[in-house]
């Protein structure tokens, strides 16, 4: 029998493989029938090589993963982002108590984002905090150990706990991990030379999955141990557990395309059909990101739903990921809605993107009050159901 973990990552897998276009039967009918012509299942190995890692996701479930074409049409097409999603914005100041420095990370829950806070100067203290929007309060999860450094964009969290990479000098790094409840890090595994040249990092339960960059997927018990690679997953690179992609992510990513998204769990392939000429396009779930001639776009992995979507984050328009939570497209200048057919405009010379080691929920920009963040996380977004 199933264990309690296992039915819930069977479930959560279940759910992101489900049709979001919420167009009624006689539009899921046509979909399927689309995704049947135009993609074709690929299995990578054996039914009974399936990758079991022991614990599903057990924190708060974002939203985003829907689309409803019905709400499309009662959604305002371009709203400054605080009026179009008034709970999901919020001021954040730089400066912490006692004069640290701090940087948004990434969202844990729709009111709940992970912090870096660091005291100034070049041995100052770091500490992992979770800031509470809703009450304006922090609380520490995690002093960062002073025999490494923390690498930025190396962060990942789940319900649960914190995983994060700290260099150790060249070629060498360690994985460590906290409750995020709160309490004393440890060091989970240290990786040497190849093997420590990280590009994805994420934490599942009682596991911790990254990829490497040259390509390849690996997973250790957060109790400790010697890593081994999830089965044939040569050459894919991790977006989110439990997602991989046969191209890498990060802001270099070139002309390459995206060819296949991988479900780690059922050890399966979905090709990717991109339109002609695309370059650059990465997928997640259900929708893609790419560019062309005319600049950047968005479609389903099947081709359909094909939209022309500008200013897509990045100079000049490099495509840094999938869309997040399947369904936010980063731009320049707001946040363009799959779902609702909407965009979220942000009045700020430039805009960032929280760093983490899975694609951050929090986009955040400078503020017209010195010493202030305005932050976006795209976590509290209401679903479009």
């Amino acid at each position: 029998m199933r264990s309690e973990d296992e039915l819930i990552g069977a479930l959560r897998t279940a759910g992101e493989h489900a049709p979001d276009d919420g167009g009624g039967l006689l539009a899921g009918v046509a979909s399927r029938r689309r995704r049947r012509t135009r993609r074709r299942l690929r299995v990578l190995a054996a039914a009974t090589a399936v990758v079991v890692l022991s614990a599903g996701i057990r924190g708060v479930v974002l939203s985003g993963g829907g689309a409803d074409e019905g709400d499309v049409a009662t959604t305002p097409k371009s709203a400054p982002a605080g009026k179009l999603w008034p709970g999901a914005v919020f001021t954040f100041a730089m400066q912490g108590p006692g004069g640290t420095h701090r940087v948004p990370l990434t969202g844990i829950s729709p009111t709940q984002i992970l912090v870096l806070s660091r005291m100034p100067g070049p041995q100052g203290q770091g500490v992992l905090e979770v800031y509470d929007s809703a009450s304006g309060g922090s609380r520490t999860v995690a002093e960062l150990p002073r025999s490494g450094r923390f690498m930025v964009g190396s962060v990942a969290a789940d319900g649960r706990n914190v995983v994060w990479q700290s260099s150790t000098g060249k070629s060498a790094l360690e994985i460590w991990t906290a409750p995020l409840a709160g309490g004393k890090a440890r060091p989970v595994t240290e990786l040497s030379g190849d093997r420590s040249d990280l590009d994805a990092i994420s934490v599942n339960g009682d596991q911790v999955i990254w990829s490497e960059r040259s390509g390849g997927v690996w997973r250790v018990p957060l109790a400790g141990g010697v890593p081994d690679q999830i089965t044939a997953t040569d050459g894919l690179h991790l977006l989110r557990w439990p997602w991989a992609s046969d191209a890498p992510a990060g802001p270099d990513l070139g002309d390459r395309n995206q060819t296949v998204l991988v479900d780690l769990t059922l050890i399966t392939s979905h090709e990717v059909d991109s339109r002609p000429g695309a370059k650059g396009v990465r997928c997640g779930p259900h929708w893609c990101l790419g560019r062309h001639a005319g600049g950047g776009f968005a479609q389903r992995i099947d081709g359909s739903d094909l939209r022309d979507v500008k200013g897509v984050f990045g100079h000049p328009e490099p495509l840094s990921m999938a869309p997040i939570l399947n369904r936010f497209v980063p731009l320049r200048d707001g946040v363009y809605d799959l779902a609702t057919g909407s965009t979220a405009t942000i009045d700020a010379r430039t805009v960032a993107l929280g760093a983490a080691g899975e694609p951050s929920t929090l986009i955040y920009w400078r503020t017209r009050k010195p010493g202030t963040y305005e932050v976006l996380n795209l976590a509290a977004v209401p679903s479009a159901q």
